[in-house]
């Protein structure tokens, strides 16, 4: 009998605390993402990009043609409609968009002019865009853009700028064939031209940068230096092109960004081979084989010795 009743008294229990309390419950139920966490937990969690969206673009887009700023939300895109069809030509794939990607809301639109002929479409820089600038470069047949992802904002058209006068071959002659985003600069190479930078530290106006030195290797074929800001020095870039494997490298020559000396001679900017001093007196010279695009591993007792001395000793190894 007393078995019974505490069993009765342990369900009477277990009946009030079911029935009790669901108010209090509720109120504390999730509802959606958890703000539980310390404010650098939820900054971490809110700045994680999601892996995808799922926008959807009208016109026609050529393969490599837009691209989706994950952290900005931000997606950019070359497109073809058909308010830029060509009558003899088709498809004329030179309108810039940007879409909103939480809400999917076009955000920009601008038709760029046929650059040469409609049938020549403009596209993406092959490597678009880094967080430092926040610009997406765009390249047409012999013109280039950037669209600034920060204020949503289209540059004024551009055309590469080089020391030295440069001579037309063919048709094909300027037609750019590869741009990037590198750093603080805008990269690219045009056919028969050469190498072109651009500094984009302004982003309303980006300017270009001329060669610090430059070598003509043969007709149409120069070997040009910049020295491009970096923190708080400069860094020594040589870049190439290889057209048959459409391949680009910077070719940058200094391990770290150093305080260059711009005391060199203007007439010994042309030559093969070319001396650069840091700032810093006790440091070692900087030799460079224009030809070979490299930087040349100086000795000891060379690195500090005069200038004509080191070129006449990169002469010598040849």
């Amino acid at each position: 009998m007393r078995l019974l009743s505490g069993l009765l008294v342990l369900i009477s229990i277990f009946f009030l605390s079911a029935c009790g309390g669901s108010d209090t419950t509720n109120t504390n139920a999730p509802t959606g993402s958890d703000t539980t966490g310390t404010p650098t937990e939820m900054e971490a969690n809110q700045a994680t990009p999601r892996a995808n969206h799922d926008c959807k673009i009208k016109g026609k887009i050529l393969e490599g043609n837009q691209f989706w700023i994950k952290e900005q939300e931000v997606l950019v895109c070359i497109v073809a409609d058909s308010t830029t069809v060509d009558k003899d030509l088709g498809d004329s794939h030179r309108i810039v968009e940007a879409y909103d990607t939480k809400t999917c809301e076009r955000i920009f639109r601008k038709a760029l002019p046929i650059n040469v002929s409609a049938d020549f479409p403009y596209y993406l820089a092959e490597i678009t865009y880094n967080n430092v600038n926040q610009m997406v470069a765009i390249r047409g047949f012999n013109t280039l853009y950037c669209f600034n992802v920060a204020d949503k904002t289209l540059s004024p058209a551009m055309k590469p700028n080089f020391k030295t006068m440069r001579f037309p071959v063919d048709a094909q002659t300027g037609m750019i064939k590869h741009l990037e985003v590198w750093e603080n600069y805008l990269a690219g190479f045009a056919q028969d031209q050469g190498v072109f930078v651009f500094d984009l530290s302004n982003r309303a106006q980006p300017k270009p940068v001329l060669p610090f030195a430059e070598y003509k290797l043969e007709e149409n074929d120069f070997a040009s230096l910049f020295l491009l800001t970096s923190g708080k020095g400069q860094q020594a870039i040589v870049p190439t092109y290889d057209l048959e494997k459409s391949q680009f490298s910077v070719n940058a020559l200094l391990e770290e960004p150093t305080e260059l000396s711009r005391g060199v001679m203007e007439t010994a900017k042309n030559n093969r081979y070319l001396v650069l001093r840091p700032l810093d007196s006790t440091a070692p010279a900087i030799g460079v084989d224009m030809a070979k695009r490299k930087r040349v591993a100086l000795p000891a007792d060379k690195a500090t010795a005069k200038t004509q001395e080191i070129v006449a000793w990169m002469k010598a190894q040849e």
